[in-house]
């Protein structure tokens, strides 16, 4: 049970105009054949800009960054808010989510010639986030991470915490979606809405990953991160965990905004978007394109 809650605090927690499947980009070349991701679906809003994609937590659905989009769009970033296999309605795939997502997600990043990006994580998201820059350094452009840390390995209760999501009745499912997400926002009538789309999450998938994170080991891997990385924090218990993993990687900031909770983006977006584009401003994208 332990696991569980550290599971439920630590990783969970899940936002976008004119959806696009991944392989279908405004603009693209009708001849040439994309690379479609089968791990995540992505929205994209904007045609030109300084890349940013953005990664939601556990079973949550893009627009958990709506008003995150409409603010970076509005000034002139071009926005990638992706929704993970088996979360708010998407087909779940049979290989492990995490790492299939680490890997696609670079290839999409070639594939769509993606100068640097911008990657924003939260929760669920900011772990996948740190995982891409340590796996490949040379291909991230800056990092926000938000209220999340670095998986690290676990010990043999992660199966009961797989188990107890997986097993789950219909109304122990939706149950378990209300506990799990009513402490996690200051302003619960601002969340309310995203909650319908995640409790249509499958709970397979769900179990599955917070399994599959339990045995995987990146924070000795997070000195390799060479990205600036921005680490925004709720006010809330899980700060000083947070900020002893931020401390391996070489080039980052700490920020805590006050009164929100694990949902920071959603409690307080004017001090949210200001951190941010504050950082982005002092790390303007970088020219160097990805390799193939």
């Amino acid at each position: 049970m332990r696991f569980l809650l550290a599971c439920l605090l630590a990783l969970v927690a899940c936002g976008c105009e004119s959806p696009a499947h991944a392989g279908d980009t405004a603009g693209a070349p009708a001849a040439r054949r994309r690379f479609t991701p089968t791990a995540f679906s992505v929205e994209v809003r904007g045609r030109s800009g300084r890349p940013v994609i953005l990664i939601p937590g556990l079973g949550c659905p893009a627009s958990v960054w709506r008003d995150t989009v409409a603010h970076l769009h509005g000034l002139g970033y071009q926005t990638h808010a992706l929704t993970l296999a088996g979360f708010a309605g998407k087909p779940r795939i049979d290989r492990p989510l995490a790492r299939t997502t680490v890997e696609e997600l670079g290839r999409y990043i070639r594939d769509r010639h993606l100068v640097s990006p911008v990657i924003i994580g939260h929760s669920l998201g900011g772990t996948l986030a740190y995982w891409l820059a340590a796996r490949e350094p040379a291909l991230v452009g800056a990092m926000v991470i938000v209220d999340a840390g670095a998986p690290v390995s676990e010990g043999p209760a992660a199966a009961q915490a797989r188990d107890t999501w997986r097993e789950a009745s219909d109304e122990q499912f939706a149950r378990q979606i209300k506990e799990m997400f009513g402490h996690m926002s200051v302003k619960p009538e601002r969340l309310a809405p995203l909650l319908s789309e995640i409790q249509r999450s499958d709970r397979r998938a769900i179990g599955d990953v917070v399994y599959e994170l339990s045995s995987v080991t990146v924070r000795d891997e997070l000195p390799r991160i060479r990205a600036p990385v921005l680490v925004v924090l709720a006010d809330g218990a899980l700060q000083g965990d947070f900020r002893r993993q931020a401390d391996a990687v070489r080039d980052h900031e700490i920020v805590v905004v006050p009164g929100t909770g694990h949902f920071v983006m959603i409690d307080d977006p004017p001090a949210f978007f200001a951190v941010v584009d504050d950082f982005l401003i002092k790390h303007p994208r970088r020219d160097r394109r990805p390799t193939s």
